[in-house]
């Protein structure tokens, strides 16, 4: 019990990084999580799973408003996400400073190669739903698309999203900075949306722990103006 106990524990606030944010910086920093990982899930609730890309483009065909929809938040999220790199860094960098820096690096490549596909995927919707193309040569097409700033596009997006978020979960377990419970549900998307391909609950998952992140990170300014680890410090020096 005790166990789950310290898992479910939320970190004193003065503990966490946030707390050295400004009142802006924290609920910036909150909504940032949130809306990243609310438009996905959004996305993967309005399109339904297809497991061929020719019952992708049929899907498309045939539901362009609901399909256009799911692309527009897919799209929209993409800011959101590298704003959640960025505020997981700077969670965890004052304990594990390189490992940090090293899992924002790779999370960066990561979220590069997800903003080609996403380019590229909404140039599928727009041809298919433009009505000039025959679908299964369309897929065809696109099933065989292997030149290498393709490749580039997809090992860029696998490795880096992979190999980012394991490290960062690393980084902010040591941090102390957020729950671990929420810490743990990242591996969690991991294992569920990239190696199972269960994209609808990885993404659930993934939500649960931004907006559980979210609430440590607003929590966090429940800290007193001059707890310790401000004292003493130019306000220049005092966080965003």
């Amino acid at each position: 019990m005790s166990r789950v106990a310290s898992l479910l524990e939320v970190p004193e606030p003065a503990a966490s990084p946030a707390a050295r944010f400004s009142p802006g910086g924290r609920l910036a920093a909150a909504a940032t999580l949130v809306l990243g990982a609310g438009f996905q899930l959004l996305a993967f609730s309005i399109e339904p799973a297809n497991d061929e890309t020719i019952d992708r483009l049929r899907w498309v065909a045939d539901h362009p408003d609901r399909a256009n929809l799911a692309k527009l938040c897919e799209v929209l999220a993409m800011p959101f996400l590298i704003g959640t790199a960025l505020v997981y860094v700077l969670l965890s960098r004052e304990r594990s400073p390189r490992l940090a820096y090293a899992a924002g690096t790779l999370l960066g490549f990561g979220l590069v190669g997800l903003s080609i596909v996403q380019g590229f995927e909404t140039l599928q919707f727009g041809l298919a739903q433009d009505g000039r193309f025959d679908l299964a040569s369309l897929a065809d097409a696109i099933d065989d698309v292997t030149i290498p700033p393709a490749v580039a596009m997809i090992v860029l997006l696998l490795v880096g999203a992979f190999f980012g978020l394991l490290t960062m979960a690393v980084a902010l377990w040591r941090s102390g900075a957020v729950p671990r419970g929420a810490v743990l549900l990242i591996p969690a998307f991991v294992l569920v949306d990239i190696v199972l391909q269960q994209g609808l609950a990885g993404h659930a998952i993934q939500f649960v722990a931004a907006c559980w992140i979210a609430w440590a990170v607003l929590r966090a300014g429940r800290t007193a103006p001059d707890h310790p680890a401000e004292r003493g410090r130019p306000a220049s020096e005092q966080g965003p």
